[in-house]
């Protein structure tokens, strides 16, 4: 106890000393302020009567230049005066403040001296561990903070890094995005050519497959027929063997009644008949061994509709490559004559050489020939536009004739070439309905004149002008380009209505099948 109140007496009595140290140099710092303030004011008031007096000075004569010279070396030491005073001041300034940091020290210590009880139970031994304890603690915080502050460091100096190195990143990935962006634009016009391109050979290979249904369909009916046509010759094989059997029967009857020289004689021919007959047979069971190994089909008539739909696809091949072939070289042909005319314009233009009517004679001329070819083109896609229709709408014809079609008359699939065919056809069948309405027209006015006793009517107009009539063809014109395009430009006939008329000249023509079947 009397340890611990020594100490705090100790204590006190530095407290005290400190304080009273401090009060003092308070009141030297107060004390040397008022000097240097004064000094100040003094120095200024001297300068101020200095100056005025140096300015009087300078208005009187020449001859009091000693008294100035005296009063400017005052001026100098009253200068450094207050120099020395300044000097003075800022030291005294600087020791203020370092005792004022010891004060503050001095504080915090006695703070922490007051904070700190005196407990008599702690030792210094466990104090002393509490402190080394409070040590680890403080290393340990320290380290932590050092960790935090390396890893602060490292994640400036990694933006740091970033900071320089991205706009070059960002300038990479820039480009790289605007070669994307052109890469994805021409992807973009690649899917669309290859969109249309698709549309078009979808186009075609349902134009193809319609082709193929209809050749399809024209064999099927042709191989029908041919089937037909078979049955028929396997019947009259048929009835042949009959009477053969029966001729034979009859000969045997007769060699019987004859006597057995005929017999023999009979017999001998019928067989050596026979042999020549089984050796044709052996010979066309060669050659069908040899086309059964060659095609591996079994069946006769399937063998035949091979060989029928070979030379059939054989002769429509050939017609296409024909077709195809002179389409080519039309094609080519125009495409040559299309370069002989620019070559010839272009020489004919460089020929003429700089004069400007010759230019604007030659830009004319080039003008007018492009136009010409414009309006050949557009002369080439009606023709072929009207070709197609024409085409489709005799096609149809010859569909809703068909039931008037005979058996032995066989029809070609729809060409060029075969078109004339097609049309000979529907003009005959044209031709059977019009006679069968003239024949009803002169049966009908025979009636009227067996009822009403007048005259017989005027006969009917000819096939000719009934078919012109009825289908609306158009007379012939000139070669012009004008009269060609006014043609072109004419009201054609709908497909809708071609039908209508063609069906109801079919019903017609079979009422009247009808009606002569029942007064047979």
């Amino acid at each position: 106890m009397p340890r611990n109140s020594s100490k705090a007496k100790d204590h006190q009595e530095e407290l005290e000393e400190l304080q009273k140290r401090f009060s003092h140099l308070v009141e030297q710092q107060k004390s040397t302020e008022l000097s240097n303030s004064t000094l100040l004011l003094a120095t200024r008031k001297s300068e101020k009567s200095l100056k005025g007096s140096s300015g009087f000075y300078d208005a009187t004569e020449e001859g009091e230049t000693k008294d100035a010279y005296a009063k400017e070396m005052e001026l100098l030491k009253l200068d450094e005066q207050i120099v020395s005073l300044r000097r003075k001041h800022d030291q005294l300034h600087e020791k203020n403040a370092k005792k004022r940091e010891e004060l503050d020290l001095l504080a915090d210590k006695l703070r922490d001296l007051h904070n700190t009880k005196f407990d008599p139970k702690v030792t210094p031994e466990s104090r002393l561990a509490e402190m080394e304890q409070r040590l680890a603690e403080c290393a340990a915080r320290y380290d932590e903070e050092h960790r935090l502050r390396m890893s602060y460091d490292q994640v400036i100096n990694r933006l740091k890094s970033e900071q320089l190195e991205w706009p070059a990143e960002v300038k990479q990935l820039e480009t790289v995005l605007a070669q994307k962006e052109q890469d994805y634009e021409q992807l973009l016009v690649m899917s669309h050519d290859a969109n249309s391109s698709k549309e078009s050979a979808k186009a075609e290979l349902s134009k193809f497959e319609a082709l193929v249904l209809e050749e399809r369909k024209q064999r099927e009916k042709e191989l029908q027929e041919r089937r037909a046509i078979l049955q028929k010759k396997q019947q009259i094989a048929n009835e042949l063997e009959r009477t053969e059997r029966e001729r034979r029967q009859q000969l045997a009857e007769q060699q019987r009644m004859a006597g057995e020289d005929g017999a023999k004689e009979a017999t001998r021919k019928v067989e050596e008949d026979i042999k020549i007959e089984q050796a044709k047979i052996r010979a066309y069971e060669a050659a069908f061994q040899q086309i059964k190994e060659a095609t591996g089909v079994a069946d006769v008539n399937e063998v035949i509709q091979r060989f029928t739909l070979q030379e059939e696809t054989h002769q429509n091949l050939i017609s296409m490559t024909k077709e195809s072939q002179a389409r080519i070289d039309e094609l080519r042909r125009a495409v040559e004559e299309e370069k002989h005319l620019v070559m010839a314009a272009e020489y004919s233009r460089e020929s003429k050489g700089a004069s400007g009517s010759d230019e604007d004679q030659g830009r004319s001329s080039t003008l007018a020939a492009q136009k010409q070819l414009n309006r050949a083109r557009e002369r080439g896609r009606k023709t072929l536009k009207i070709s197609t229709s024409v085409k489709n709408a005799v096609q149809h014809i010859v569909d809703v004739l068909e039931p008037l079609r005979e058996k032995d008359e066989v029809v070609a699939p729809m060409s060029d070439d075969t078109l004339l065919q097609h049309m000979a056809f529907v003009e005959s069948k044209l031709a059977v309905i019009a006679a069968a309405f003239a024949q009803i027209e002169e049966e009908h006015k025979e009636l009227l004149t067996k009822v009403s006793g007048s005259k017989a009517s005027k006969p009917p107009a000819t096939l000719k002008k009934e078919a012109t009539a009825t289908f609306g063809l158009p007379e012939k014109d000139d070669d012009d380009d004008d009269d060609f395009e006014e043609d072109m430009e004419e009201e054609v006939m709908d497909r809708s209505s071609l039908k209508k008329q063609s069906e109801n000249l079919v019903d017609k023509a079979s009422g009247k099948k009808k009606g002569k079947k029942k007064k047979a």
